[in-house]
């Protein structure tokens, strides 16, 4: 994303703009490609509500983090990580262009990116920033919609990323697995 993201972003969020909730057959996904967490680090890169963080937090077991670049989306997140006991942690933060420094880890056993890299501007920055906090053995997992799966008419097609895309997204790591999920693929990336 660009220095422009939270100006894209926040205005979706505050007027309750709400995308696509975590399915079973996404979540059994990320059971068989990320394991259990046993409170390794995780961070969900544009997490939005929230959902996959707390998803990644309760039902894996991963000491989880998320950020987004749009202060509404956080305060949403937050508000339902509210209660007592154990939460994820959630900050405002624009991944591509802040100081990762300010991250709660040094590195992280799974890096997510859900329905997020199609918007990314710079996507090998992003991809560098991304194996610079990643493990050895972590994984980076990523959710997203493919264009060919769309025909060409449909107005929606643009929210795909292209073969391009797909060939810069699972270059350079040492092991890439994909998984459909109808329009959508993961992948499970690893260094």
């Amino acid at each position: 994303m660009s220095a422009s993201a939270a100006d894209y972003w926040e205005p979706r969020w505050a007027a309750g703009r709400r995308y696509r909730q975590i399915t079973g057959t996404e979540a059994q996904l990320m059971a068989e490609h990320l394991g259990q967490g046993h409170g390794r680090p995780a961070l969900d890169v544009g997490c939005g509500d929230g959902s996959l963080v707390r998803h990644l937090h309760h039902q894996l077991g991963y000491r989880s983090t998320g950020i987004d670049c749009a202060p509404s989306a956080i305060a949403l997140a937050t508000d339902g990580a509210a209660g007592t006991g154990d939460h994820p942690q959630f900050r405002v933060m624009d991944f591509a262009t802040d100081d990762l420094g300010e991250l709660p880890e040094k590195a992280y056993a799974v890096i997510a990116c859900r329905l997020v890299f199609r918007f990314i501007t710079d996507k090998a920055g992003f991809l560098e920033r991304v194996r610079q906090l990643l493990v050895p053995g972590g994984t980076f997992w990523v959710v997203t919609e493919l264009a060919d799966r769309r025909s060409n008419d449909d107005p929606l097609k643009s929210l795909g990323i292209t073969a391009p895309d797909v060939e810069l997204l699972t270059a350079r790591w040492s092991s890439v697995t994909a998984a459909d999920l109808d329009l959508l693929a993961c992948f499970a990336l690893r260094p």
